[in-house]
């Protein structure tokens, strides 16, 4: 016996199916059974899809947050910690099985507190955290030596705080490096207050009684002597010259080294090698050097008097090395956009090893190997030094000796 029963479907007219289960698809109904299956099966494939992607994207935070060297926390409004990195951990000494998804204060409390000198200081910092809107910082000093600076961001979105995120950096090595650059410049302070009393005894305890002896050596040598005694008489005045030589030579260094500039005017250079020659006529003459003075003309520059200095000195260098009856030559030549000044001598030389070093009194490779205090020609670096010039020594392309040189800038 059959029977037939009806089903409205989504307000269509009704699918009639018959006792004898005689299906009549008016509406086609397999057809729509079949649609269903494939939109339940795409969305089903979408939510996994989602899911994977979920996955990845906290598979690559989480890569992330692992290659920093600093330690990472993220916590949300009501305080709980919902993110850290393994660098967190160690930084704080916490146990791997140690739960971290606790309230942040109370965490600090726990792990942070017995660890820090300064707790009381970041622990009222730290009960602020979650009402803070903008960034901030500030330095953890741990008991075992070790010094981290953390860092605090409020994560907003749509212009509401969703919680904060907190970064711990290693400082311990800056820190250290900034105390002992602070220590060293202290002492460098007072190693500066150590020089400038040195220097002013150089200029007045020192030279005061090196001048009363060359005074009193200087009246006794008038008096009629023994030769041995007027020997030594004069052994002692010309050893007490070099004496007062080095003493003004060094207050003349010292007082260069405690200045960054000096006042400039053109000056012809030839006319300050003149002046330089007059004062050391007399040397020349002891030792009978005939001095070939090639620069004549005009050679105007920027310079300062103290230039003289620079003269004097290479020059009398050249007369301590060379031999008697030996020539010493100057030269000014054209260096483009600056004056190129040379000394050229026919001495002993400089040995190659030892060029780089005799302009540098302190710096010296070998001093035993270079004769004189070395204060001339460290004050012949510092004036140039300050002329934005350059100094050298080469070997005398004529023969023996060196040709010592300058630069000044052109006018």
């Amino acid at each position: 016996m059959g029977y037939n029963c009806s089903y409205w479907v989504s307000g269509r007219p009704s699918i009639t199916v018959n006792g004898e289960s005689d299906v009549k698809d008016e509406l086609g109904v397999d057809s729509l059974g079949s649609c269903l299956k494939e939109r339940c099966k795409e969305e089903i494939a979408g939510h996994h899809g989602t899911e994977d992607l979920i996955k990845e994207n906290e598979t690559l935070l989480r890569n992330v947050l692992e290659s920093t060297d600093d330690g990472i926390s993220f916590f949300d409004n009501d305080g709980t910690i919902r993110v850290v990195n393994n660098k967190f951990r160690e930084i704080w000494n916490i146990p791997d099985d140690a739960d971290t998804g606790k309230n942040y204060v109370d965490a600090f409390v726990k792990y942070g507190v017995p660890q820090l000198e300064n707790a009381d200081h970041i622990l009222s910092k730290v009960r602020r955290f979650s009402t803070l809107m903008e960034y901030d910082s500030d330095v953890l000093y741990f008991r075992d030596g070790r010094i981290f600076e953390y860092h605090l961001f409020p994560v907003i979105t749509d212009g509401e705080v969703k919680g904060h995120v907190c970064s711990y950096r290693d400082i311990t090595i800056r820190k250290k490096a900034e105390s002992n650059l602070q220590e060293y410049a202290r002492e460098l302070e007072h190693s500066n207050e150590l020089k400038d009393l040195f220097t002013d005894i150089i200029r007045h305890d020192l030279l005061n009684p090196a001048g009363l002896v060359k005074g009193f050596v200087e009246i006794l040598l008038k008096r009629e002597f023994d030769p041995d005694t007027t020997e030594k008489l004069r052994t002692i005045k010309r050893n007490n010259g070099k004496l007062i030589d080095m003493i003004e030579s060094a207050s003349k260094l010292s007082r260069l080294e405690s200045i960054s500039e000096l006042e400039f005017k053109e000056l012809n250079v030839a006319a300050v090698l003149r002046l330089a020659i007059q004062v050391l006529n007399s040397q020349f003459a002891s030792k009978h050097i005939i001095l070939e003075n090639n620069a004549a003309g005009k050679y105007n520059a920027k310079i300062s008097p103290v230039l003289e200095e620079v003269f004097v000195n290479l020059l009398s260098n050249a007369i301590k090395y060379s031999p008697e009856e030996s020539r010493v030559i100057i030269d000014i030549l054209d260096n483009g956009d600056e004056w190129k000044i040379t000394v050229t001598d026919f001495g002993e030389g400089v040995a190659d090893e030892d060029k780089p070093f005799v302009f540098e009194r302190f710096k010296r490779a070998t001093k035993a190997a270079v004769k004189g205090t070395g204060l001339g020609l460290a004050i012949v670096k510092r004036i140039i030094d300050l002329h934005g010039g350059e100094v050298g020594v080469e070997d005398n392309p004529k023969g023996k000796g060196s040709v010592f040189w300058v630069t000044v800038k052109k006018a």
